[in-house]
């Protein structure tokens, strides 16, 4: 019963994730409307929405598919991309929300 639990709750998070995803990417321009370079403020906000989509990616295959199915090679190597694609977003949000002041 534990394990239904998380694995809802664990899908609802990424839900989450990627609701907020979606709204950061079409919400851009109004992250950056008082930025002095604005297009790169832009660029920071939609780099920061696909490391949310990519922390939800992560979610999904590690805790959701991951107590349904069995784990395989293939469902390791997603969940690694997945996870160096967050990484690489989130550090180029930084930097470019850096660039953006």
């Amino acid at each position: 019963m534990r394990s239904i639990a998380l694995t809802g709750i664990s899908a609802i998070a990424a839900m989450a994730l990627m609701v907020a995803c979606l709204w950061a990417w079409q919400s851009a321009g109004h992250f950056s409307v008082d930025a002095s370079r604005p297009y790169v403020a832009t660029m920071a906000a939609r780099t920061a929405a696909i490391a949310l989509g990519a922390a939800a990616q992560v979610i999904i295959l590690t805790l959701v598919v991951g107590r349904i199915y069995r784990r395989q090679l293939v469902d390791d190597v997603l969940k690694l991309t997945a996870a160096a694609v967050m990484l690489v977003a989130i550090v180029g949000a930084v930097a470019l929300a850096l660039a953006a002041r």
